[in-house]
């Protein structure tokens, strides 16, 4: 493999460095995440970082650099390798993996979420390495497989295997406008079935209809789900109330057929206090009370990971050590948002019981996963700084 060492303290390495890792596809799950992850580690290791490749399944694996502390909590940079899948290459107006810059905006699958992050981080990891100072815990960066999908595969490798100390502050460059998110709404998808007896269609009263019932379970769902915000009282401050989709229907076989069969998919995602199971139940008592008026069966099957809701508490050190970098680097004073789409970050916040989880990163989550992806390059050298001091305020 030819060099990848980069002039780290050049003002634009971490535009330059996002440049490189657009050019490497890695579409989940239309491709993978092994070039990517192969890249990095050898660049990890060319500036002198202690690299680990951690593999989760085949040649796929999380990819780790540490510059190591004095035995301290860690702070972990949270970035993840794979990408959404470009779609039809014919609708883009920029080259998707040719990472163009025009005018403020680099172009390509990636560039805001979150090669962009994660090149700012891996370029901050390098400053700190080469700086020599003493850190009183490890800097991470810990690059997974697997975030696009519904199991998120590399992070839970790396809860399960402890690869993440329960007293870790934990960081995630997803796209955020260079804002910090210090809550983030949990997300479950499942799918319900219900199962019917067909019949003609001249005569559906001898027949039990899987369509009808999954009527009556789609209103009741997008009812429950607002009955359920409503008995918060206040939205919460930062995510707001519950939402839910449905977002796949598929029923019938024929047009004179009573439908013996008809399946969705359903996407909910919840604010602290509610948990998984709170979900699990809305969706239950649902499907339970259509399939009864009816007269079919159901199941339910869960689609994802368990995917609770993460929320950073107020006095967290990590919050302090991001204020006061923001402030330095921005000049201005660090607001505290919420992150409504879902994390490695909330998933490891889940997985070893640590809710010092935040999010913050260059680009927008609103030109995430779409055609033209784009983020503004000023973002990045601003994230790069943003990262680099928060490590030093708080391992330093």
């Amino acid at each position: 493999m030819e060099s990848t060492k980069t002039d780290i303290f050049s003002p634009t390495a971490a535009i330059e460095l996002t440049q490189k890792l657009v050019q490497i596809p890695s579409e989940n799950p239309t491709g993978d995440e092994i070039a990517v992850g192969r890249y990095i580690a050898e660049w990890l290791r060319e500036h002198d970082i202690e690299t680990e490749v951690r593999p989760v399944e085949g040649e796929r694996a999380n990819i780790l650099g540490r510059v190591r502390g004095a035995g301290g909590p860690p702070l972990i940079f949270l970035a993840h390798l794979d990408t959404v899948p470009i779609g039809e290459r014919q609708k883009w107006k920029h080259d998707p993996f040719g990472a163009e810059i025009e005018g403020e905006y680099m172009y390509g699958r990636g560039s805001c979420d979150m090669k962009s992050g994660t090149a700012a981080a891996m370029i901050a990891l390098a400053r700190i390495k080469q700086s020599g100072r003493r850190l009183n815990g490890d800097l991470v960066l810990a690059c997974t497989i697997d975030e696009e999908e519904a199991f998120m595969k590399g992070s839970t490798a790396l809860g399960k295997e402890k690869a993440v100390p329960s007293d870790a502050y934990m960081l995630t460059m997803e796209p955020t406008g260079c804002q910090l998110n210090t809550a983030q709404k949990g997300a479950f998808w499942f799918e319900v079935t219900f199962l019917g007896r067909g019949a003609h269609a001249a005569n559906p009263q001898i027949g039990a209809d899987a369509n009808k019932a999954m009527a009556h379970a789609i209103l009741g769902w997008y009812d429950a789900a607002e009955k359920l915000g409503n008995s918060m009282g206040k939205p919460h401050p930062l995510l707001g109330r519950p939402t839910l989709i449905v977002s796949r229907l598929q029923g019938g076989v024929k047009t004179n057929i009573v439908s013996e069969i008809c399946r969705c998919e359903i996407d909910i995602r919840i604010p602290p206090p509610f948990k998984g199971e709170d979900a699990r139940r809305l969706v239950e008592e649902v499907a339970k009370a259509a399939a009864e008026k009816v007269g079919v069966s159901y199941k339910v099957v869960n689609q994802s990971a368990e995917r609770p809701p993460a929320e950073c508490p107020a006095g967290s050190p990590l919050l302090g050590a991001f204020d006061k970098a923001y402030e330095k680097v921005t000049a201005k004073t660090a607001a505290h948002l919420g992150f409504l789409a879902y994390t490695d970050a909330a998933m490891l916040a889940h997985l070893t019981g640590n809710q010092q989880a935040v999010v913050f990163g260059p680009g927008l989550l609103s030109d995430a996963h779409t055609t033209d992806e784009k983020v503004e390059v000023a973002q990045i050298i601003t994230a790069t700084d943003i990262l680099e001091q928060t490590a030093l305020n708080l391992l330093g």
